[in-house]
């Protein structure tokens, strides 16, 4: 038997909503899924889709949703019409070695090219390759001789290279799950004809490409997300729920949170407000405590970074003081195998590399760190950051090995990104040292914001105790000093017109 619970009058209005396209604003911890359950409850007869952002917000939709109602991923969608015909050549991700044999170069800073422009075209509505998604330039700009040449033969191996990963006889170039997703949405599926509603969640973190889909089909739509739990723009990601083909739509709010009190609704308030929003989150589950250090005597807490780098760095001095780590993600979501493979290298211990293809992709560590350099890629950069950083790199990832455990609950503490932290909740939460200020003058606003979302999302997690770092206590006390600045100028005014 379901379980009876008691509906704020902002879920009540999204149960009953009987229109035909919805944007739901909600706040973290607001019971989003559950709100939309509710919804499919209350509408037995419509045939529902339920699009979620990942494999485990859909397995938690799942339980969640009445039977009849079909709870997927987009990628499953694509993969059930037409991914399966590539289950022979499917690959995560092409690596910059792959896409230079693919376009038979050795220009690294064009092979890095390349392979954005391709990114930016799987993640576009676009059903074309075109100048549009070289990222070198702003969209538009006019480009002569030498630049024109150059983005021309970009553009021209972006499109190469994708012919090859969707021909399913060319079994040397691999084709990635956003792959033949686009070729999915270019296909303009009809899901209309099967469903009369779709529930798309997580609407903040979409991409164009699902976005075109969606808003082509003829059956209900409702979004819900949060704007400011936006934090894979890096990736391609679309706030859907600014979108202009969402321009007029009806609009609804889930402001009160269930995942934690007060004090950390408040903290979170104060970091939106340096985004411009009016709205407060309503701290409407357990009393919460927000302070600079957690209690000595804890059980268990989760750490927060912002970087992989800062997991580590923070992990080999937690492995010191003989702490059970639980790694979210699992350990090798941290390429510890490869970073061992790479140390190696480094030190021309070829015959120990257990990863072969290393030494096929790259004549020496030499070239790898040059290829790192010229591409910028992060991923790359980080590992020889930290085999110049750390020279007994093997023990010290042996250490680690050592004081990891599988299950959380045999944890003393629980290491994460911000990034892998999205959609978990732990009772004590500390901020680490890495994160970015968003008060830097010299941040571009749009990397701010990001910034904010980054802070937002981790502080977001905690249920009972929150431990801030530097970087939030410092926005909180510029809050302050600007709030008191108001009422001494408001209060001068005051003086003034009496």
């Amino acid at each position: 038997m379901k379980k009876q619970i008691t509906l704020t009058l902002e879920q009540a209005a999204i149960k009953e909503y009987r229109g035909r396209r919805l944007r739901i604003r909600a706040f973290a911890g607001a019971a989003k899924t559950t709100t939309l359950a509710e919804y499919a409850e209350a509408n037995p007869s419509e045939r529902i889709l339920y699009v979620a952002y990942n494999r485990a917000i859909r397995d938690e939709a799942a339980s969640k949703f009445p039977k009849g109602v079909d709870c997927k991923t987009a990628h499953q969608l694509a993969y059930h019409s037409i991914g399966r015909s590539y289950s022979g050549k499917l690959a995560q991700n092409l690596r910059l070695t792959d896409i230079a044999n693919a376009v038979d170069t050795r220009n690294w800073t064009a092979v890095k090219d390349i392979q954005e422009t391709l990114t930016n075209y799987l993640n576009s509505a676009d059903f074309d390759i075109g100048e549009q998604h070289f990222n070198r330039v702003e969209a538009g700009t006019e480009l002569s001789g030498k630049k024109a040449q150059y983005r021309s033969s970009v553009v021209a191996g972006a499109s190469m290279l994708w012919q090859r990963m969707i021909d399913l006889d060319d079994k040397d170039v691999k084709i990635t799950h956003d792959g033949y997703f686009k070729l999915w949405q270019t296909s303009q599926p009809e899901l209309s004809s099967r469903y009369t509603t779709i529930l798309v969640d997580e609407g903040q973190d979409l991409n164009a490409c699902l976005i075109d889909v969606i808003f082509r089909q003829k059956a209900k739509v409702i979004i819900c997300g949060d704007k400011h739990q936006q934090i894979y723009r890096f990736r391609g990601a679309i706030n859907a729920l600014d979108h202009s083909a969402m321009d007029g739509v009806d609009e609804m709010y889930l402001t009160s949170s269930f995942r934690f009190g007060p004090a950390v609704a408040h903290t979170a308030n104060i970091i939106l407000s340096y985004k411009g929003e009016e709205l407060e989150i309503i701290g409407a589950g357990p009393a919460t405590k927000v302070t600079r250090k957690l209690p000595d005597d804890i059980d268990h807490h989760a750490v927060l970074h912002r970087t992989v780098m800062g997991v580590i760095e923070n992990a080999l001095m937690l492995a010191a003081q003989e702490h059970k780590i639980f790694w979210v993600g699992g350990l090798e979501a941290y390429k510890f195998s490869e970073l061992e493979d790479l140390y190696r290298f480094s030190k021309g211990e070829n015959s120990e590399i257990r990863r072969r293809q290393l030494l096929e992709e790259y004549r020496d560590f030499q070239e790898y760190r040059v290829i790192a350099e010229e591409s910028n890629d992060r991923e790359m950069e980080r590992s020889v950051k930290l085999i110049d950083t750390y020279d007994d790199l093997l023990e010290r990832l042996a250490e680690l090995r050592q004081c990891s455990v599988k299950e959380e609950f045999d944890a003393t503490v629980t290491l994460t990104t911000a990034h892998k932290a999205k959609g978990l909740e732990w009772d004590a939460v500390k901020l680490y040292e890495d994160f970015a200020d968003p008060l830097d003058p010299k941040m571009e606003p749009e990397e701010r914001d990001d910034e904010l979302n980054l802070l937002y999302v981790a502080i977001t997690r905690a249920m009972q105790i929150l431990a801030l770092n530097s970087v939030v206590i410092g926005l909180m006390a510029s809050f302050v000093e600007k709030r008191n600045r108001q009422i001494e100028h408001a209060s001068q005014a005051l003086a003034t017109n009496s």
